[in-house]
C-alpha cells in the first residue's frame, strides 16, 4: 500500500511545483495526505485547483498555521468529500489494512509572540498535546499515523535555524504514553533531513519546498 504526503503548497505560491510533483505521483497511490498550509494567508479558493487536480484520490487532510481557525469550516463545508481533521481522529480500511490518523495542526513548544498576544499559549498547546495522546490512546490493533503540520520531533528541523525549532514544532514523540507507527508534518521548508525514526517511529518531513516532490511511504 502506498500512501501520498504533502504539504506547505501555499497556493498559489508553490503551485506550479505542486502540478509538476503531481506528474510524478504512482497511478497505484492508495490514499493521499496533507499536511497544512495549503493555501496561502487562509485563501480558501486558492484551494480550488489543489482539490481538482486529487479529485480521483482518497484524500484526508489537517490544517496548519496559515489555514486560519476562523476559516477552517470554510474548507469542510466547501471540499466535504476530504476528510478534514482538526484535533480530530478517523479509522479507515484501506487495502485490507485498518488505519487510525490522528490530525492536528500540533504543538509548538514555544508560541509565536502572535500567537502568545492572540491566546495561543503554552496552555493552548499542552491541550493539543493532552488531546493528540488521549486519540493515539484510544484504539489498537490497527496502524497509527499522526498527521500534523508542526513537527512532532526536532529531528527532521535539521537545516532550519536551530533557534527557531520552538516555534516549529515539539518533541512529542519523547514524550507521548501512546505512539504511532508513522509521523507525518510539515512547516520546515528549509530542513534537510526530511527522515528518521523516533522511539521507533518512522517521521516523515513532507513539506513541498523541503522535498520538492511528494513523499511516498509505503505500507
Amino acid at each position: 500500500m502506498l500512501i501520498a504526503a504533502i504539504s506547505d503548497i501555499h497556493s498559489p505560491r508553490y503551485l506550479n511545483e505542486f502540478f509538476i510533483a503531481l506528474k510524478s505521483l504512482p497511478q497505484t497511490i492508495s490514499l493521499v495526505l496533507l499536511a497544512g498550509d495549503l493555501t496561502d494567508e487562509g485563501k480558501v479558493l486558492h484551494f480550488d485547483p489543489i482539490y481538482n487536480a486529487l479529485k480521483n484520490f482518497k484524500v484526508i487532510a489537517t490544517f496548519g498555521n496559515e489555514d486560519y481557525y476562523e476559516i477552517r469550516e470554510q474548507y469542510k463545508k466547501k471540499y466535504p468529500d476530504i476528510i478534514w481533521l482538526d484535533d480530530s481522529k478517523v479509522t479507515i480500511d484501506v487495502d485490507n489494512k485498518k488505519l487510525m490518523i490522528v490530525g492536528s495542526d500540533g504543538v509548538l513548544e514555544m508560541p509565536t509572540k502572535w500567537q502568545a498576544l492572540h491566546g495561543y499559549d503554552k496552555t493552548f498547546y499542552e491541550n493539543k498535546k493532552k488531546k493528540i495522546e488521549e486519540m493515539l490512546c484510544s484504539e489498537n490493533g490497527v496502524i497509527k499515523i499522526l498527521l500534523t503540520h508542526y513537527a512532532p520531533t526536532y529531528d527532521t528541523l535539521y537545516g532550519e535555524r536551530e533557534r527557531a525549532y520552538p516555534q516549529l514544532g515539539y518533541r512529542l514523540l519523547n514524550e507521548l504514553k501512546c505512539l504511532p507507527n508513522i509521523a507525518i508534518h510539515g512547516h520546515a521548508h528549509y530542513s534537510k533531513k526530511t527522515y528518521s525514526v523516533v522511539k521507533g517511529v518512522r517521521v516523515y518531513n513532507v513539506a513541498l519546498p523541503a522535498n520538492k516532490k511528494f513523499t511516498i511511504i509505503e505500507l
